[in-house]
Order: C-alpha cells, then structure tokens, then sequence
C-alpha cells in the first residue's frame, strides 16, 4: 500500500478524507516538519517510503531531479 506524506501547503481535511478510506497518510503538522525546507520535506518522506502531495509542483520537480542526479534512489 502507498503511503503518503502531505506537506504543508496541503490542507490537513485531506488527510482525514483520505484515512477515511484506509489510505495511510502524514503531514508535516504531524511529524513536527511544518516550516523545514523543500529538501528536507522530501528526505523525510522517502525515509519513510512515502508519495510526497505538495502543490508546489515546479520546486518538487527541481528537487525531485537534483535528488536523484546525486544518486538517491527513491
């Protein structure tokens, strides 16, 4: 099962939504992330084998792209 991590431009009713049909999912509220930067937000949710949700879309693809060009494996 996808587990899934909402960062903090993700309003918080999703993850209640999305529990309500068994889709296990964090936020950054909850992991005490709120306020950390793009790259940290990623690194926490691939230690924990989770689909980051953000609409930052064009940071995250930047990112996303740096991340494994240094050899990350996602």
């Amino acid at each position: 099962m996808v587990s899934l991590y909402l960062d903090e431009d993700i309003h918080g009713l999703l993850a209640v939504l999305l529990r309500a049909r068994n889709i296990s999912v964090e936020t950054t509220q909850e992991s005490r992330m709120l306020g950390k930067e793009d790259r940290e937000q990623l690194e926490y949710a691939t230690k924990r084998g989770a689909a980051i949700v953000t609409h930052n879309r064009v940071d995250f693809e930047k990112l996303f792209a740096d991340y494994t060009d240094m050899g990350h494996k996602l």
